[in-house]
């Protein structure tokens, strides 16, 4: 049956309500959505630094029911990011991937570092730590750790490795290496993960520290062997690798990451975000998940996660302490 033109009428203006109904909810939903929180990552995108935050991100959007978005500041082996990270608010709109690295060594070394690891910003969790990994170019012919370091006592000139910045986990294995195992080694710093690997490639450096979780990942694909980690035990990752700690007992050089906001957050803001965080630590499926990014997982929060910084920061300090200086040479 024909329609009237009426009805038509009517029928054309409820769908013209509607929609401008539509329009005006979806102005009104977008206008009251609160922004993302900027995660500041003061490492380049795909390292192993990186893939870690990107799953803290996922698991605290999903907890705070707020967007998650990740900053990636690079510079200077992590201190430029982590500069950037007292440049936000402590309002609980920016949190940061503190990662010793910059933190601590680069602190101790770097006259660019305008922080204090333990008075400028609140620590809401240490997530765990990962060993590098010794990744052996494909053009060598060294296959253990043993034999790598045979070539280097006879090697002239030296054998030349990378690390991604001066202090870093890295820098201070090779530099353990050269002083306690009479390596003959140079030390090149590097500013990217693609930077390594592409000097592994060219021969521009014969081997590379890097973090586990990279390396597990880009040292097969390219036929670079991996011949041992960095840490006190073998990772699960990558179970035929022998640890420095089978070799020698006292060593590890580790990275370890948390997460942190300058100080000065509100206390209820401080709850909420703590509140959130250790909802992550303690969930299985969260825990589980920043394993899988390559992570031996810590878990610890507030005055724990605080404590540990501390820690660290003394033994870090007594290491270049005893590396003689050497930290601030291009070794």
């Amino acid at each position: 049956m024909a329609q009237t033109p009426d009805r038509r009428f009517f029928q054309h203006r409820r769908r013209v309500l509607l929609a401008t109904a539509a329009l005006a909810l979806s102005r009104l939903s977008a206008a009251q959505a609160p922004t993302p929180i900027a995660f500041i990552v003061p490492h380049a995108a795909g390292g192993s630094a990186d893939r870690v935050a990107r799953v803290a991100a996922v698991a605290l959007g999903e907890l705070l029911e707020r967007g998650i978005e990740v900053i990636n500041i690079t510079g200077a082996g992590g201190v430029t990011g982590t500069n950037a990270i007292l440049g936000y608010k402590p309002d609980g709109n920016a949190i940061g991937l503190g990662v010793s690295t910059p933190m601590i060594a680069g602190r101790l070394l770097s006259s660019t570092a305008a922080y204090n690891p333990i008075e400028d910003f609140e620590w809401l969790a240490i997530l765990g730590t990962y060993p590098n990994a010794l990744v052996v170019g494909a053009q060598r012919p060294e296959r253990t750790l043993d034999e790598l370091l045979a070539s280097a006592r006879r090697a002239s000139p030296p054998l030349i490795y990378g690390s991604f910045g001066v202090g870093t986990a890295g820098h201070l294995a090779g530099t353990f290496l050269r002083l306690e195992q009479q390596a003959k080694l140079e030390h090149v710093p590097l500013e990217r993960v693609e930077d390594g690997y592409a000097q592994l490639v060219s021969g521009q450096i014969d081997f590379l520290f890097d973090g586990v979780p990279s390396a597990a990942d880009a040292a097969p694909r390219a036929g670079h062997r991996i011949v041992a980690v960095t840490s006190a035990a073998r990772v699960p990752s990558l179970p035929d690798v022998p640890a420095f700690g089978e070799r020698w007992p006292r060593e590890s050089f580790v990275i370890w990451v948390g997460i942190v906001t300058p100080r000065g957050l509100p206390p209820d803001v401080y709850s909420r975000m703590a509140s959130a965080i250790g909802a992550m630590l303690l969930e299985p499926r969260h825990a589980q998940a920043l394993r899988a990014a390559g992570l031996s997982y810590l878990g610890l929060n507030g005055a724990k996660a605080k404590g540990y910084v501390e820690d660290e920061t003394l033994r870090t300090a007594r290491l270049i302490a005893r590396m003689g200086g050497e930290m601030n040479r291009r070794h």
